[in-house]
């Protein structure tokens, strides 16, 4: 049995500490957290990448290869009507091979649609599938604040994010400086989706931090 940490985006990364997050056997990140001048928060290193590998945006290769990432997650879910990628994209991968589960996101939103009624975030995918994992026995979550309105919405400002997010900063989404408006991301936010991870760990067996 392992420990897993599982950072996100959201403002409470900058409560974490690199020693906090070394002392998890491994760690898994949800898109693309910058690591560049945040190390002392979020370490140096990666196990497990939970993405929507169809997204243009990606880390250099030479970062990729120094994280140590082990295995992809997939977690499209045919919002668009895209194509689902089943080949991981080698501008998502780095130089050694790694395993890649192209299903992920179509299994887990049907899931938390038929169950919820909602479209699960990236990061509560992830979430979920360590929690439902024989393998971990501990689970903390950073950058998991669900955009609350008047919080900051990342950790970084908006100069850190990848371009395709930029064009929240216009739509009434993000206020300029970054902080969450009212009704941004419904269904992936909100006190309804706090409610359901607050439920899943009074449910689970297992030693869950959630830093806040």
């Amino acid at each position: 049995m392992k420990s897993v940490i599982i950072i996100g985006k959201g403002p409470s990364v900058l409560k974490s500490t690199k020693a906090f997050v070394d002392s998890f056997d491994e760690v898994a990140i949800c898109n693309w957290p910058p690591f560049d001048g945040y190390e002392k928060y979020v370490g140096t290193r990666a196990t497990y990448h939970f993405l929507n590998v169809g997204d243009p945006w990606h880390y250099e290769k030479d970062f990729l290869d120094k994280l140590g990432l082990k295995k992809f997650f997939n977690t499209q879910a045919n919002h668009k009507g895209g194509p689902i990628i089943k080949e991981l994209p080698d501008t998502v991968s780095p130089s050694h091979d790694v395993e890649y589960e192209w299903d992920f996101g179509l299994k887990t939103r049907q899931k938390y649609e038929e169950k919820y009624g909602v479209w699960p975030s990236t990061g509560v995918m992830a979430f979920d599938y360590f929690l439902h994992s024989n393998k971990f026995y501990k689970i903390a979550l950073i950058g998991f604040d669900f955009y609350k309105t008047g919080n900051d919405v990342y950790y970084f400002p908006k100069e850190k994010a990848k371009e395709s997010l930029h064009y929240l900063w216009n739509n009434s989404s993000y206020s300029t400086d970054g902080k969450v408006l009212e009704k941004a991301y419904k269904g992936h936010g909100g006190d309804y989706v706090v409610e359901i991870i607050n439920d899943l760990i009074k449910k689970s067996y297992k030693d869950i931090t959630w830093v806040q």
